[in-house]
C-alpha cells in the first residue's frame, strides 16, 4: 500500500470511524462530514487526504498550565493580540500588581490607572469579532457543549481538571506531529515548564528556536566594556546554537524581534559604531522611560545591529535558519510601521565582499498585514522562505483567498506552516484545523481550473505542512 493510498483510506473513513468514538469526537468527525457536503466533490476528495496529512508548527510560543481553568473575560484576554502586551499599556509592573493583588490593591489602581475599564472595553470589542463567533461554535463541536462562549469555557474548565490531557488532546486531533518552539517568549516560566509542556505533547516532537534579544537582555544591564560584552555574547550564542543553552538543549534555529524597533534592517560588522552604541545605552538608563519609543531604540539600533550580524554569521556557518518577527502587531510595545517585509531584503541579501551569501531567512506570521510583500520578497530571493502563522488561525475563512494569493508568488516548497501559538492551546487546533480546510479549498480551485492534478494538490499540502519544515531546518531523524 502507498502512502497515498492509506492516507487517502484515513480520510474516507473518517465518517465510518465516529460510531466508535466520545460523543465529542463523533459530533467534530459528523460536523466534518457536514462541511465537506457544502462544498463540491472535488474538494471533499481533497480534504479527506489533507486533513489526516501530518503537521508541523514551525513558530509558537509555550502553553503553561496558568490558562487550565479560567473564565470568559480572561480567556478573552489571553487569546487576544491586543490583550497579548496589555501589560505595557501601563507603568511597568502596574497590571500584574492588579491583576494578583488583593482587594484594596485592586482598588487603588484601578483608581489610578483605570485599568479594569481598558479590560473590559478590549475583551468586549474581541468578544463581537466574528473570530470569537466563529471559535466558539468549532471549540462547542470538539467539547460537545452548547455552542455559547460561557458554555465553551464552562466545558473547557472541566477538561482543565486533566489539563494536559486535555492539551494532547488538541494536538491529536490535528495530527501535530513536530513544534518549533520559540523559548524566547516563556511568560518566566523557564527550563521546569518548557519540559513539561514538551512532556505533556508527546508523541508530538519539539525543536527549540533560540531569540537573540534574549541573549541581548542577560547583558544589556551590565556595567562592562564593550569588549567584555561582546566576548559574553558571543560565547552564550555559541552555547545557545551547539550546546545546551536553551534550558538544557540545543537550538535547531534563531529568532530576532529586530525590525519591529528599528525598521530597515542592514547589517552592521563595524565594532567602532557598535560600542559606540554600546556606551551611548549605558548613559541613557536614566532617562529611557521618558523617550519617545523611536528615540530610545534609537539609541542602541547599533549595538543590536552588530549582535545580530554576529547571530546571522553563525546561522550561516551552519545552514540554520533565522526567523524574524515581521508584520503582527504587539502595540503598544513595539513599532507597526517598521514591520514592512521590504525592509527585511538586505538581511536576506546580506552581503560581503560584493557576493550575495544569502542565509535562510523566514519573515514570520506572512508578513500581516502586508502579504502580497512577504509573498514577493519570498518569490524573488531563494533563500528567504514565507510563513503562514498569526494570519493562520485569525483570518479564518478568508485563509482562502490567502493562501491563494500566497501559493500565486511564492513556491510551493518554500511555504511553511504555522501557528504562533501562544498562551492557550487552542490557537494550535484552530490553526490545525482552519490550517488544513482553506488550504484544501485552495488547492481544489487550482484542480479545478487546471493548473494543478489531483496529485499534485496533495504533494502541495504535504509540503506546506510538513515536509518544507523538515526540509529547512535538516531534521533528518524525523
Amino acid at each position: 500500500m502507498t502512502r497515498e493510498t492509506e492516507i487517502a483510506g484515513r480520510g474516507a473513513n473518517l465518517a465510518a470511524s465516529a460510531a466508535s468514538t466520545t460523543p465529542s469526537t463523533s459530533r467534530h468527525l459528523s460536523h466534518l462530514a457536514l462541511f465537506c457536503e457544502r462544498q463540491d466533490p472535488e474538494f471533499s476528495k481533497i480534504f479527506e487526504v489533507v486533513n489526516a496529512l501530518p503537521l508541523d508548527d514551525t513558530h509558537c510560543h509555550l502553553v503553561t498550565d496558568r490558562d487550565a481553568i479560567t473564565t470568559p473575560q480572561r480567556y478573552l484576554e489571553r487569546i487576544s493580540l491586543a490583550g497579548m502586551p496589555f501589560p505595557n499599556y501601563f507603568p511597568v509592573g502596574v497590571y500584574d500588581s492588579w491583576l494578583t493583588g488583593d482587594e484594596a490593591t485592586r482598588h487603588d489602581l484601578d483608581k489610578t490607572y483605570g485599568i479594569q475599564a481598558k479590560v473590559d472595553e478590549m475583551t468586549y470589542h474581541l468578544s463581537q469579532s466574528i473570530f470569537i463567533k466563529f471559535l466558539t461554535k468549532e471549540l462547542a463541536q470538539f467539547l460537545d457543549c452548547e455552542p455559547t462562549f460561557e458554555a465553551v469555557i464552562e466545558a473547557r474548565n472541566d477538561r482543565g481538571q486533566d489539563y494536559w490531557s486535555y492539551v494532547n488532546s488538541l494536538f491529536r486531533d490535528v495530527n501535530l506531529e513536530n513544534i518549533m518552539l520559540d523559548t524566547g517568549y516563556h511568560e518566566s516560566c523557564g527550563r521546569p515548564a518548557i519540559e513539561k509542556f514538551e512532556e505533556a505533547i508527546l508523541p508530538c516532537r519539539t525543536h527549540r528556536i533560540a531569540r537573540i534579544e534574549a541573549i541581548q537582555h542577560e547583558f544589556f544591564g551590565m556595567d562592562i566594556s564593550f569588549d567584555e560584552f561582546e566576548g559574553l555574547y558571543s560565547e552564550r550564542l555559541l552555547e545557545v546554537m551547539d550546546g545546551e543553552g536553551n534550558f538544557g538543549k540545543k537550538s535547531v534555529g534563531m529568532k530576532s524581534y529586530l525590525l519591529p524597533l528599528i525598521g530597515l534592517i542592514e547589517p552592521l560588522y563595524d565594532r567602532t559604531l557598535a560600542a559606540k552604541s554600546w556606551e551611548a545605552m549605558r548613559k541613557s538608563y536614566a532617562v529611557l522611560p521618558f523617550m519617545e519609543r523611536q528615540a530610545a531604540f534609537n539609541i542602541s539600533k547599533d549595538l543590536r545591529r552588530y549582535t545580530f550580524t554576529l547571530a546571522l554569521e553563525e546561522c550561516l556557518r551552519r545552514d540554520m535558519p533565522m526567523q524574524i518577527h515581521t508584520g503582527d502587531g504587539e502595540a503598544p510595545d513595539v513599532i507597526l510601521r517598521n514591520q514592512d517585509p521590504f525592509y527585511l531584503e538586505e538581511v536576506v541579501r546580506f552581503d560581503k565582499d560584493n557576493t550575495m551569501r544569502m542565509p535562510k531567512i523566514i519573515p514570520l506570521h506572512a508578513g500581516y498585514p502586508s502579504v502580497g510583500k512577504a509573498a514577493w520578497l519570498s518569490h524573488l530571493y531563494p533563500n528567504c522562505y514565507f510563513e503562514l502563522s498569526v494570519m493562520t488561525p485569525f483570518v479564518h475563512q478568508s485563509l482562502y483567498e490567502r493562501y491563494k494569493q500566497v501559493m500565486e508568488a511564492v513556491p510551493l516548497s518554500k511555504i511553511l506552516f504555522a501557528s504562533d501559538n501562544y498562551h492557550v492551546p487552542e490557537l494550535f487546533w484552530l490553526a490545525g484545523r482552519w490550517g488544513k480546510r482553506y488550504l484544501a479549498k485552495a488547492l481544489t480551485d487550482h484542480v479545478v481550473g487546471g493548473s494543478l492534478t489531483f496529485d499534485e494538490a496533495i504533494e502541495a499540502a504535504r509540503m506546506v505542512l510538513h515536509k518544507n519544515n523538515r526540509a529547512v531546518y535538516n531534521l533528518s531523524d524525523v
